[in-house]
């Protein structure tokens, strides 16, 4: 998982938390075969990730420093196994939390009359696609904030 590219990030005030979407369904591309640009390619996917934990949508990333193809280079066979595999990803949904004044502030939003709100968000991908026929999911780094 990796943040994508222009997040900002933001403070949350002290009596609030911030839940991290958090997978419980991901099954990986399947592999479409075929000859590859090099020993690897890969393919970079935005998700928005609805306040149900569901991928609302998935947009290719093309010509970033970890997928440095633009689309027309790019297999589009690659792209759809990619695009085909995350929307049927499923995630506990990201959440913000509000907790009663006085309450202790804890990671996991856990406590008495603490306000659990579901939250959209945007999350971004790598997948590299190995010309053995293995899909590995890698991380990329956040830009720098100024």
């Amino acid at each position: 998982m990796i943040m994508p590219p222009g997040a900002v990030i933001m403070d949350i005030p002290e009596d609030q938390a911030f839940l991290m979407a958090s997978p419980i369904s991901q099954p990986m591309p399947v592999f479409p075969g075929g000859d590859l640009l090099g020993p690897s390619v890969s393919a970079c996917v935005e998700l928005v990730i609805d306040e149900s934990g569901s991928v609302s949508s998935a947009t290719p990333i093309y010509a970033i420093t970890e997928c440095p193809l633009d689309e027309g280079q790019m297999d589009q066979r690659l792209v759809a196994a990619v695009i085909d595999a995350v929307s049927k990803w499923q995630f506990l949904a990201a959440a913000t939390c509000t907790f009663p004044a006085g309450a202790p502030r804890t990671e996991d939003c856990s406590g008495d009359n603490v306000l659990v709100v579901p939250v959209a968000i945007k999350l971004s991908y790598v997948f590299s696609f190995q010309g053995n026929g293995r899909v590995i999911l890698k991380a990329r780094k956040a830009p720098k904030q100024p």
